[in-house]
Parts: structure tokens; sequence; C-alpha cells
């Protein structure tokens, strides 16, 4: 039981520790005529909460995006690969490479989603198990402004 305990204040900490530490989302930010205005996100979740994974723009390593947070990138009209990997040394993000592949135009926003949902989670004995299911994708607009007020800069 003592042990339990321990696990579960620990963990606790943990999330808390990975969490998106800067300044709520509050708008969006203006276009630029000659860019595509890409807004990355990531909703809060318990399944893998401590994980930061890596963002890549055309295999380029771009940041790493915490657990309820948020970046915003400026792209040139065209075709760009944007993938989502482990992430540094010791990430424990478990979802393997997922990538979009889209073409962006210039003057408009565009809203990419990652989430990680927590499905099934039980304790058998000393065995702890827990699934889910992850995504990345583009969404739209009016879905994302509502899940945009509720996480932070990364």
């Amino acid at each position: 039981m003592f042990k339990k305990i321990i696990l579960l204040i620990s963990s606790s900490l943990l999330l808390i520790a990975c969490n998106a530490t800067g300044p709520k989302f509050s708008q969006l930010e203006s276009l630029d005529i000659n860019q595509a205005k890409v807004y990355i996100y990531r909703p809060w979740a318990m399944l893998d909460g401590a994980a930061a994974p890596t963002i890549q723009i055309d295999e380029t390593d771009r940041f790493d995006l915490s657990n309820g947070g948020y970046e915003v990138i400026t792209l040139p009209p065209g075709t760009h690969k944007l993938t989502v990997k482990k992430g540094a040394f010791m990430s424990n993000w478990r979802a393997d490479e997922m990538n979009i592949e889209y073409k962006f135009e210039a003057n408009k926003n565009y809203f990419v989603r990652l989430s990680a949902e927590l499905q099934d989670a039980g304790v058998y004995g000393n065995v702890i198990s827990i699934s889910g299911s992850y995504g990345f994708a583009l969404i739209e607009e009016s879905f994302a402004m509502n899940e945009l007020q509720e996480v932070k800069k990364n």
C-alpha cells in the first residue's frame, strides 16, 4: 500500500513538472500575407502526460511539445511534412512516429492537434496496465478554438 502511495505522489509531481508553463492562449496571431500560420497544440491528458515528443517540420527538429502546450509556426506556401517523434533522450512518449503531409496556403491559419487519450487502466497484482490511443491531425478552426483556450505556450 505504501509503495502505491509513493508511486501515485511521484507520478503526480512528474506530470505537473512536465506541463506547459507559458502564458495561456488568448487569441490568434495576425496573419502574414506571404506565410501560413500553423497552431500545433496538445490538450492536457493523463496518458504520456510527462512526455514531450519532438515536432519536426520537413525532417528538422523544431520543438518539444509539452502536455497542455502549443506552439505557432509560420511556413512558406507549399507542401510541408509535420512529424511527431519520440523526443529527447529519456522521453517516455510511447506512440509510433506520426506524419502529416499537407499543402499549406499563404494567409491562412491551420490547426494541428496532437492527442494521447487514456482508454483503460488497471492494476493486476504488481502489474499496472495502461492503454490508450494517439492522434496527430489537422482539425477545423471551430473545434481547435475551444481547445486552445485550455492550453499554454510551450
